[in-house]
């Protein structure tokens, strides 16, 4: 048998551990400590300590791009401190007012997609736990629901009303949560024209339709296009009965005549757009664009108030390039934004 050494002591009742590299990460109660098992040397994260349950961990860096590992500390308010691999506090990001967005409709085979673009109030939560999922986004949860953050760019994801959840196991965009019921649910994050293509596959003509109808903007782009063709979508429209998606058919069939070639002068300008900016469609098919501006405040009491949009690539690259066998989905949903030319869905298992 190994021999039993005591690595450290924390002044409280402990609430998430990770471990990186040799380095144990723990979050107690009170604040966050740094652990070099191999050297057994030991920090405090931070100056302010904090009273509840707040959760910790590590981001690994880029081995491609020798990026050093950096960690989130979870702190009140809808805060979390960014830290590097040595325990400094490298700056504040605040999520409180990006919380106003809202959630995340679940599609399922037990009702109909709804989703309502309207803007609510902020959102002051307390993180009991923080999860690494995908190359850019950290995962929390709470009574309310799952959250998805990009934190390096101050970006909420995502956030949905997935309720009584207890805790979440990660693998890559595919998320285990085990509820207070026992029960537990299969989700993956995805894109939306792979959402489609999915329920499509599967017959569910219905759903595919209005999943498409809700986020038109993301099925326009054409980068779905790609994925999505008109033909696709005339074959989707065909295999609705008129007596009973007569309203939906019209819907699909106003989207469909929204539809250019891929190698039009306007669908190349899109293309050339998208690719430097965000952008959003509007009702006269004016493109509005979207810029983002980088930049973080290096005060571990400071917040940076801003929200960066991402190019389709870089926020969905991970997601994107995930395995393409077929799973066994059985209901999903989506969420998006004005101004986001993708979408993320969720299936859930």
């Amino acid at each position: 048998m190994f021999p039993v050494q005591t690595i450290t002591t924390v002044d409280s009742c402990v609430v998430q551990l990770d471990y990186l590299d040799g380095r144990l990460l723990i979050s107690s109660l009170t604040r966050s400590f740094l652990c070099d098992t191999e050297r057994e040397k030991f920090w405090k994260i931070g100056n302010k300590e904090r009273d509840g349950e707040y959760g910790a961990c590590f981001f690994p860096g880029r081995c491609s791009g020798g990026q050093q590992p950096l960690i989130y500390c979870a702190r009140p308010g809808s805060r979390m401190w960014e830290v590097n691999f040595d325990g400094e506090v490298i700056s504040t990001h605040q999520f409180k007012k990006l919380l106003s967005l809202p959630p995340l409709p679940v599609i399922t085979l037990r009702s109909e997609p709804q989703y309502d673009h309207t803007v609510g109030s902020s959102q002051s939560l307390s993180f009991p736990k923080l999860l690494h999922l995908s190359e850019h986004c950290v995962l929390t949860w709470t009574e309310r629901g799952i959250y998805i953050f990009i934190p390096q760019n101050v970006q909420v994801l995502l956030w949905s009303e997935v309720k009584g959840i207890q805790d979440v196991a990660v693998c890559k965009n595919e998320l285990f949560c085990l509820h207070l019921n026992g029960k537990v649910s299969h989700l993956s994050l995805i894109s939306v024209e792979r959402c489609v293509e999915r329920l499509l596959r599967r017959g569910l003509w219905n759903l595919a339709a209005r999943t498409c109808c809700l986020f038109q903007n993301s099925v326009i782009a054409s980068r779905a296009r790609k994925t999505l063709t008109a033909d696709k979508l005339e074959h989707l429209k065909s295999q609705l009965d008129h007596g009973t998606y007569n309203d939906l058919i019209s819907q699909l069939e106003e989207l469909i005549l929204k539809f250019e070639p891929l190698d039009s002068a306007c669908s190349s300008r899109r293309s050339s757009i998208s690719s430097h900016e965000s952008f959003s469609i509007l009702d006269s098919g004016i493109y509005r664009i979207i810029s983002s501006r980088r930049g973080s405040q290096s005060d571990e009491d400071s917040c940076s108030l801003h929200s960066q949009t991402l190019s389709e690539d870089e926020r969905f690259k991970e997601f994107t390039s995930q395995q393409e066998e077929d799973l066994p989905d059985q209901c999903c949903g989506s969420h998006g934004n004005e101004g986001d030319e993708f979408v993320c869905c969720w299936f859930l298992m």
